[in-house]
């Protein structure tokens, strides 16, 4: 689901969420967003990446990354002292456009918004991270100017902390060399305006000036990963999304992802995730009859 937020006003709203659980769907949107779970249990999910998450948990997601916090069974029973605390930051992805294309000050921070495209999670440890955690909760506690410059210290203390870790990591390391890499970047330019369901090797090897073998090894030497592999685990993050929205049965979205029969769907499926689609659906999501 493609979530609108209203951010008219100021660049960052922040919010106290007080909850019996959390409600959110499987969903995105255009702005950045900080997690920061004070008090729940439950599953966190952020792209292909589905983690247990419990108090402390701080989280940054990225511009249009999917993601959803699904809470354990017991919250959904109605007991009055279970309860979901915590602190939610959003704010608008052309914050800082300016300066972090032109200043060097933000250089660092222009690198976290980057990586946050798989989602950042900030280890829950002393030192660094542990004052992130502090100035989350001083946010809420502050207005105009001051709110704004601790969101921006705050940034910068993400921004040089050394004790994270990338969630959807599945394509993390490709999107960052396409930075870098302009045979790279020009090919996954044309799988985002093409579409991965239906693609041929032929066509994008072309695309991109190689013949396929060529091709084929320059994508492997520089993303450590094969074309097919990097096209077969955006099938099945695909896959993911829509069991989760409960909308179609799986063998319909065994099709509409791009596999040619349900028993090569299963098997890619359950080699990424571990689980069967079937088994990933009773486990995380709902499935229609």
């Amino acid at each position: 689901m493609h979530e609108q937020l209203d951010l008219s006003g100021s660049p960052i709203k922040v919010k106290w969420c007080d909850y019996d659980h959390f409600t959110y769907p499987w969903h995105f949107h255009s702005e950045y967003e900080i997690v920061y779970v004070l008090q729940s249990t439950g599953m966190r999910f952020a792209g292909n990446s589905i983690e247990a998450f419990s108090e402390g948990d701080l989280v940054l997601h990225g511009s249009f990354l999917p993601h959803m916090y699904r809470n354990d069974d017991i919250y959904y029973d109605r007991i009055p002292n279970l309860r979901v605390y915590a602190i939610v930051v959003q704010f608008s992805s052309d914050f800082f456009h300016h300066a972090v294309h032109h200043y060097p000050e933000f250089y660092a921070i222009r690198e976290l918004l980057t990586r946050s495209s798989a989602g950042i999670y900030f280890e829950k440890k002393e030192g660094m991270n542990a004052r992130i955690r502090k100035l989350m909760e001083q946010l809420l506690k502050l207005k105009g100017l001051e709110r704004l410059l601790t969101f921006i210290r705050i940034l910068s203390l993400m921004s040089r902390s050394p004790d994270i870790r990338l969630l959807d990591d599945s394509h993390a390391a490709e999107q960052i060399y396409a930075r870098h890499d302009d045979k790279i970047a020009k090919a996954l330019a044309f799988i985002t305006k093409n579409g991965y369901q239906t693609i041929r090797l032929v066509d994008i090897a072309e695309h991109s000036g190689m013949n396929p073998s060529a091709f084929c090894r320059y994508f492997k030497e520089k993303t450590g990963k094969t074309f097919v592999r990097y096209i077969t685990e955006l099938r099945i993050n695909y896959a993911c999304r829509l069991l989760l929205e409960g909308k179609f049965t799986v063998s319909q979205i065994c099709f509409e992802c791009g596999f040619n029969n349900l028993s090569n769907f299963n098997k890619h499926f359950k080699k990424i995730h571990r689980y069967t689609p079937s088994d990933y659906v009773k486990e995380f999501g709902h499935a229609p009859e």
